[in-house]
């Protein structure tokens, strides 16, 4: 994989006139993802994760045991439960809705319940009230027939997603959001509901054309999954990458832990500007992926955001709230190792430890080093993903899933 060493020295040379820092730099940067093994870690999505078929059921996991076996360990992110033929999946940082129904908030008034410190931002008193208006706008909106014929074709098969997206979890989540302002959760939420019922297949199958390396890529040390992505992997234009970005979210906050939150790192360098000054799908990404996935980011970390980027970043602003503007952090290529080294390790040493951060210091390196081609990041990139959404596993790299 990738061009000889020789070639790394030779081509840095012509560049650098004889710097030998750059020369080790290449490299470095060459070594360290063609000696990456693969990650240790690799959760498996697919269609149908409950069947009534029980012959089915235990063949489909023998086959991932013998794949578990020849590959590394695999486990079971969420189980999904029927609901007719619609499947759907518990509130981040529960595997089943049996579990995530077992945990209340205890009532001031019950006798038997031992106080719980709530964040200062869960505004629990505001949890039924939004549940109430938002079942009540959605009914109004039905019975008066305010839904355009894509929207009726979507609820004919049923309306899982009404009761999904009105649980508690779901609901603290979108008031933090919006910081307790009613007045921005109901439109939010009812929006959030909408998307999910216009994408219910994409949601379902989890599968869509890759039109970018952007990929699950490990844990920080307080067990969030991080999303990488590189700008210079992408392929077609924003309004084609939009799946994967929903897809890649989706699938993190499956992997979640309790707090539902994950960490993004996006790795600007290479930035194809054209693919991305699409106001239109910039303007649906937001309206969309914002209430969808709203409250879910810890941190963003942008890398190497060049002078040329500062106009794509004038484009996306805009639709960014206030609170995820406050998330993201611009820094070069050197404080972002900074940080990755900062908060992606546990709390030994140890090479179980440390693989997340090797994983993304060699993607970085991959994605700078320019004797290295699209199927070798393709390759690395389907090699140090920890599960198969949204690019696949092994798989051609036009497709995943």
């Amino acid at each position: 994989m990738g061009a000889s060493l020789g070639g790394v020295a030779n081509g840095v040379c012509c560049t650098t006139r004889g710097d030998e820092a750059a020369v080790r730099l290449e490299r470095n940067r060459h070594h360290s993802w063609q000696e990456l093994p693969d990650a240790d870690e690799f959760q498996a999505f697919f269609d149908c994760y409950e069947t009534h078929d029980a012959a089915g059921t235990e063949q489909l996991r023998n086959s991932l045991e013998m794949q578990r076996v020849n590959s590394g360990p695999r486990r079971f992110p969420l189980e999904r439960r029927g609901s007719g033929d619609l499947g759907l999946v518990p509130e981040a940082g529960f595997r089943t809705f049996a579990e995530r129904e077992t945990v209340r908030v205890p009532q001031r008034n019950d006798p038997g319940s031992v106080e719980l410190p709530l964040p200062e931002d869960v505004y629990e008193e505001l949890v039924p009230l939004l549940r109430s208006e938002v079942q009540g706008r959605w009914k109004c909106r039905i019975e008066e027939e305010g839904l355009d014929e894509e929207l009726r074709a979507q609820l004919r098969g049923g309306f899982p997603e009404l009761a999904e997206w009105t649980g508690v979890a779901t609901l603290r989540r979108i008031l933090r959001a919006s910081q307790g302002s009613m007045a921005q959760a109901v439109p939010m939420l009812m929006k959030a509901i909408e998307c999910r019922v216009r994408e219910r297949e994409l949601f379902q199958c989890m599968r869509c054309k890759v039109a970018c390396d952007m990929r699950i890529i490990g844990r920080d040390r307080e067990n969030r999954p991080a999303i990488y992505m590189s700008a210079r992997s992408q392929t077609e234009p924003l309004r084609l990458l939009i799946p994967q970005v929903f897809l890649a979210f989706e699938a993190a906050s499956r992997l979640a832990q309790e707090d539902g939150q994950a960490i993004l790192v996006a790795d600007m360098v290479q930035l194809q500007t054209h693919l991305n000054m699409d106001p239109f799908a910039f303007k649906d990404l937001a309206n969309n992926f914002g209430v969808v996935f709203a409250d879910r980011l810890k941190c963003i970390l942008i890398v190497d955001f060049s002078f040329i980027a500062q106009a794509f970043w004038a484009t996306v602003r805009p639709f960014l709230s206030e609170r995820t503007q406050k998330k993201i952090n611009f820094v070069s290529e050197a404080k972002a190792r900074q940080f990755v080294k900062e908060n992606f390790f546990g709390p030994t040493r140890d090479r179980s430890t440390q693989r997340p951060i090797a994983l993304i210091l060699s993607s970085f390196d991959i994605n700078r080093d320019e004797l290295s081609t699209q199927e070798d990041r393709f390759a690395h990139a389907l090699r140090t993903a920890i599960c198969d959404v949204p690019l696949g596993e092994l798989r051609a790299p036009d497709e995943a899933g």
